[in-house]
């Protein structure tokens, strides 16, 4: 039995339907039916639709389409390009991710996954034409990857375009991609500030980088305040008084910080940027 027979006949049957009744309704013999079912024959092309309003399903069900894949199936897709990479068949690897890609051409969350895959090996490889590839390959699919609508990963994509268009000497475009970042996230700044250094503009680069360190200086001596006198109200005061200590070392080192920054509304709570 074929999967179309065996959603014809689990169908079927739900609907209390004979093979009889179903053929009556679509005009043909119960001989066909019964060969759908056992995978004798398939229907065809112009019943597809009829076949699908009998038994109450769509054609995409019918059929056993889906446009996307599981987080679970995702992870066994990724399993067969990694063992032929890791087996020195890069290319092997690649195409096996295009024929899936090509069987699944809507799931973006595919492509978010490969992209990263991809870009993996493209880092791993000493051979630089397959680096060459391997990146161009990753790049086209987070050019599709940023319109996800989850937040965390369009982010995550958008860093990873702009990375890949750095490491393939694009630095015009890896900036653009991280305009689409938040002003105040911290990766896309180290980003930008090492896109800037590679394009040979030092001065901007150390600007980003002194700004960068002195928001982040801020904002741990700030945490280190803030939970030395939580310490404190609880009755530890040894430890209230060692988080002290790290904050006057802090000062030492780098100076009093300025006041910390407010983060920008669009990434407020981001634990993992």
């Amino acid at each position: 039995m074929n999967a179309i027979g065996e959603t014809v006949q689990r169908l079927r049957r739900a609907k209390g339907l004979t093979q009889g009744q179903l053929a009556n309704q679509l005009g043909v013999s119960s001989a066909a039916v019964s060969k759908w079912e056992t995978g004798g024959a398939l229907p065809d092309v112009a019943l597809l639709c009829p076949l699908a309003r009998a038994l109450g399903c769509s054609a995409d069900e019918l059929l056993g389409f889906r446009p996307e894949l599981s987080g679970e199936e995702i992870d066994a897709v990724c399993k067969t390009p990694r063992a032929l990479f890791d087996g020195g068949d890069w290319r092997g690897a690649l195409e096996f991710c295009r024929q899936r890609l090509r069987e699944y051409p809507g799931d973006l969350n595919l492509r978010f996954r490969l992209g990263f895959l991809l870009a993996g090996f493209a880092d791993k490889t000493r051979d630089e034409a397959a680096r060459e590839e391997l990146r161009t390959a990753a790049a086209g699919l987070f050019e599709q990857a940023v319109e996800l609508p989850d937040e965390e990963q369009r982010r995550a994509a958008w860093r990873m375009l702009a990375r890949l268009y750095a490491d393939k000497g694009q630095f015009d475009r890896a900036l653009e991609a991280l305009g689409n970042l938040p002003s105040c996230n911290q990766e896309g700044l180290g980003l930008r500030a090492d896109i800037l250094r590679r394009m040979g503009d030092l001065n901007g680069a150390a600007r980003l980088e002194e700004a960068t360190l002195s928001a982040q200086l801020a904002a741990l001596d700030h945490t280190l305040t803030s939970f030395a006198a939580t310490r404190r109200a609880q009755g530890l005061r040894e430890e209230a008084e060692r988080l002290e200590q790290q904050a006057r070392r802090l000062k030492e080192l780098f100076g009093a910080p300025a006041a910390p920054a407010g983060c920008c509304c669009e990434c407020e709570g981001e634990a993992s940027e």
